[in-house]
């Protein structure tokens, strides 16, 4: 009986244990917009020290119109050159390939294409730590102050024009709302683990010292 409270004790503790880590776990990343600009080919604006933001590039109608009038030679995604400028002056070269469905009959019309990939030539890596498996443009910030990210127009030879827009977000960490039960749960399950895991030590021992006595006597 004594052994089976220590064991029990033990299982509640390991139980609450795994509740506690999976609590962890249960946390929601959320884009936060921060700002944009329309029709414009750079954005600005003053980021925080340690925070992880995105870039998303949003294609024109001039865009969508000549990646669907590419020809079967041309290479399945068109590129982008981004250049981030960071508060300290440094350069973060970049580029940002697009890729659209192009129809495949007269009633399936082209999608507006999206950035798939992303490749840094190089990286101010004093101001800031890009995220290279990302599929979209997506940094954290070593400074403060003001960042600029802006597309190289003269390296833009598949089409013209700037795009619709340029959305900057940041990215910021809920909690679930199952993260407080959990929580509580495990922290409740290890406290009970404890409680009895020591009461089962505790009568072993008392147990041991009475036979103790008697064999004495």
């Amino acid at each position: 009986m004594r052994k089976t409270f220590f064991y029990t004790g033990i299982l509640f503790l390991l139980i609450g244990l795994a509740f506690l880590i999976a609590s962890s776990y249960l946390r929601e990343i959320k884009q936060v917009l921060v700002d944009s600009t329309s029709k414009s080919w750079e954005i600005s604006a003053d980021l925080e020290q340690g925070k992880t933001y995105v870039i998303d590039i949003v294609s024109s109608d001039n865009w969508t119109s000549d990646f669907t009038r590419a020809s079967p030679d041309t290479p399945d995604t068109q590129p982008v050159d981004v250049v981030i400028t960071s508060p300290s002056g440094g350069e973060t070269n970049l580029t940002a390939f697009f890729y659209g469905r192009l129809p495949s009959n007269s009633y399936y019309q082209s999608t507006r294409p999206v950035v798939v990939e992303v490749k840094y030539a190089s990286v101010d890596s004093y101001s800031l730590q890009v995220d290279e498996h990302y599929p979209r443009i997506r940094f954290t910030t070593k400074q403060g102050r003001n960042y600029t990210a802006r597309i190289i127009e003269r390296t833009l030879n598949w089409t013209f024009g700037p795009p619709n827009n340029i959305m900057l977000y940041i990215e910021v960490i809920e909690d679930q709302n199952s993260r407080g039960l959990v929580l509580q749960s495990g922290g409740i399950l290890s406290i009970i683990g404890v409680v009895v895991s020591v009461y089962g030590i505790r009568t072993t021992k008392k147990l041991k010292v009475r036979r103790t006595n008697k064999f004495k006597k």
